[in-house]
């Protein structure tokens, strides 16, 4: 057997798993169900001595798949093993990665080095596994992204432009103006949540609608943003932005609602964005919505602990407004 993916085993425990989300990050993806050490030697038997390859096991497969990696092997580069039953009391191959999702519960501890590292997750065993009575959501995203830059670090792919995939989305979106080409940047049931106001929408027929009628022919002509910083992660980026305009309009993701004031408006942004498979899977976007009523005069700063576009300044220079300036005794 021989590719030109990289190629990826996936141990369980159990009889069945989706290996879809995988596939779609462009890995040669093979299941091993009720895997034992045996079971994996005798896969990875099947690979040309090119391939180099990595696995994520789960549960009792995760000990076998540990144990195998505590043996000389020149085409293994990693291995995330999820809540291990035990560890192996060998020592693992100098190496091979090796990246232990566990629950803050479990009996037992290994020192972390720069081979191993091990990541706690407030959660029971099977948190990982959507059909797991102790399935958790958002640790099985958190530990997804950890072992994503794991096997790009390793075994690749080492070319993923999540930059693009996003600044493509965002053409679309504010420059093209077009909300099926928005859509057609995303995955078939994305979500965009704008978290001080709630709008957006789950799955592609609400999103649809809210790009459609609500969100891109509702902004104000002279919105403008600023990229003040970005954070790229595996499978997520952060924009930190500044993001100015004059409410001259109804802004439904911003200010639903509220008529127009005609007040200039400057406000500091920042956009959570998840891609999977080359494909947007959702967007969390924060603001200080305080700020933004004081800024078009429905909020009184002078009842509340609250700042108006100076907030804004200060993300773009430290020293355009003093600090603590609503600590009265500073």
């Amino acid at each position: 057997m021989h590719t030109t993916k990289p190629v990826l085993f996936i141990a369980t425990e159990t009889a069945t798993f989706d290996l879809s989300p995988w596939i779609e990050e462009g890995y040669d993806t093979h299941l091993l169900t009720q895997a034992t050490s045996r079971d994996i030697e005798n896969a990875v038997d099947d690979l040309e001595s090119s391939d180099k390859y990595a696995i994520i096991a789960f549960g009792a497969a995760a000990t076998a798949a540990l144990q195998f990696a505590s043996h000389p092997s020149r085409q293994l580069q990693a291995v995330a093993a999820y809540y291990p039953t035990t560890l192996p009391r060998m020592q693992f191959h100098p190496d091979v990665r090796i990246l232990l999702h566990l629950p803050a519960s479990a009996p037992f501890s290994a020192p972390t080095s720069g081979a191993l590292k091990i990541r706690l997750y407030d959660s029971e065993p099977g948190f990982a596994i959507p059909a797991s009575p102790t399935y958790d959501r958002l640790a099985a995203s958190l530990a997804f992204s950890r072992t994503l830059k794991l096997l790009r670090e390793t075994i690749g792919p080492y070319d993923v432009d999540l930059e693009s995939i996003w600044d493509e989305h965002l053409l679309y979106e504010f420059s093209d103006r077009d909300p099926e080409k928005t859509l057609q940047t995303m995955v078939p049931n994305p979500y965009v949540n704008h978290v001080p106001t709630l709008t957006g929408g789950v799955g592609y027929d609400n999103l649809y609608r809210f790009y459609k009628d609500y969100f891109i022919p509702n902004n104000p002509p002279n919105m403008r943003m600023t990229l003040v910083s970005r954070t790229v992660g595996s499978d997520r980026i952060v924009d930190e932005m500044v993001v100015t305009f004059t409410h001259t309009c109804v802004i439904h993701w911003m200010l639903p609602g509220v008529a127009p004031t005609n007040k200039d408006v400057e406000i500091a942004l920042v956009s959570v964005v998840c891609i999977r498979g080359g494909k947007l899977y959702h967007e969390h976007i924060y603001w200080d919505q305080a700020s933004v009523l004081v800024q078009i005069g429905l909020l009184d700063r002078d009842l509340l602990p609250v700042a108006g576009a100076e907030s804004t300044r200060k993300v773009l220079d430290e020293r355009s407004v003093s600090s603590n300036q609503l600590i009265k005794d500073w």
